[in-house]
């Protein structure tokens, strides 16, 4: 097993973790707004009792009875450190039902979200357990904090494979792949490598020239970090209509919906076709100029970083007049 293998395993470990620690958080709220309403009721109940019949309290007693204003306020504490821990595992839980192998900046609003909530979670308990008066202690209170660290842990795992992905990135990204015509096989490795293997989130396409063919080695190239994806935008001409690409386009999108992943495929405005002639390819933070994807392995055209600002405004303007493919095979089976 190689080290991306042995890091994938380890990142869909840290999300089963979290959500994991969630539920040990949320179990340790139950129990402790339980233990709190319990001995509240306890100490309310033998005060008022003495006080009706003129009683002495039973030494047993005395602790909840002295402390039960202070326990009152701990239930209160408790009833929102367990609004809090239904939160915190809300947001594990759609970390683990929607987790990608290898995490990518999206990932980080949740793990961030967590992180916080954990720690609120956490100092509320804190407080409210310290309102359970002297030998009304248990074991069990000890389990939200062990549930902390596993959540602590985690999502520090998680960040550290983010933060080492974009670094990455950034590092790479400042390379230029160079191209050897003679070598398509090789070129096809490095592009994958140092280029595609080190992008994730949202991928967009501008080729004008994107066709059945294109598609085939585009798929090369992502088909083994697919689960870095959660979307790929595919901007083309009008002119690669009628050669079956709407099929393979279909037929693709319904495979990349096995992953969770949306595959929008637009067709560029006649205008915008005859003026880009750059092919470009770009993800949530970084932008490249790629040789047409048809024969990408097969140029001596090199692959070079751009301007990402520059290079997304210009996908957004093209995007804005673009026509999805499958209205424009309506518009054109209606003519």
């Amino acid at each position: 097993m190689d080290g991306a293998d042995t890091t994938k395993r380890n990142v869909s470990l840290a999300y089963v973790a979290l959500s994991i620690g969630a539920l040990m958080l949320i179990f340790g709220s139950v129990y402790l707004v339980y233990k709190l309403s319990f001995v509240y009721g306890i100490g309310v109940g033998a005060a008022t009792q003495s006080l009706a019949y003129n009683n002495s309290i039973a030494v047993q007693l005395q602790s909840a009875v002295l402390g039960a204003s202070t326990t009152g306020e701990g239930v209160l504490e408790s009833f929102i450190a367990f609004v809090v821990a239904l939160a915190m595992g809300a947001a594990s839980f759609i970390l683990l039902l929607n987790r990608r192998e290898l995490p990518s900046k999206a990932t980080s609003k949740y793990t961030l979200m967590g992180a916080i909530l954990s720690i609120i979670f956490i100092l509320l308990f804190f407080i409210a357990s310290s309102s359970i008066p002297y030998g009304y202690s248990s074991t069990y209170e000890l389990l939200p904090y062990l549930g902390f660290i596993i959540c602590m842990a985690s999502i520090g795992y998680i960040e550290y494979v983010i933060r080492t992905r974009q670094h990455r990135v950034g590092a790479r990204g400042k390379m230029t792949v160079a191209m050897d015509p003679s070598k398509p096989f090789s070129n096809m490795m490095s592009v994958q490598e140092e280029v595609f293997g080190n992008m994730s989130g949202h991928m967009k396409v501008i080729d004008k020239h994107f066709n059945s063919a294109a598609l085939q080695n585009f798929y090369r190239l992502i088909g083994n970090d697919l689960g870095n994806f959660t979307k790929i935008t595919i901007l083309t001409s009008r002119e690669m209509m009628g050669t079956g690409f709407a099929q393979d386009i279909a037929d693709l999108r319904n495979e990349l919906s096995g992953y969770a992943i949306e595959l929008d495929a637009r067709l560029m405005d006649p205008k915008d076709t005859v003026e880009q002639h750059e092919r470009l390819i770009m993800d949530d933070r970084v932008a490249y100029k790629v040789p047409p994807f048809n024969i990408i392995n097969k140029r001596s055209e090199h692959i070079t970083k751009i301007n990402f600002g520059e290079a997304d405004r210009r996908f957004a303007q093209l995007y804005a007049r673009a026509i999805k493919l499958d209205n424009y095979q309506v518009e054109k089976d209606r003519k």
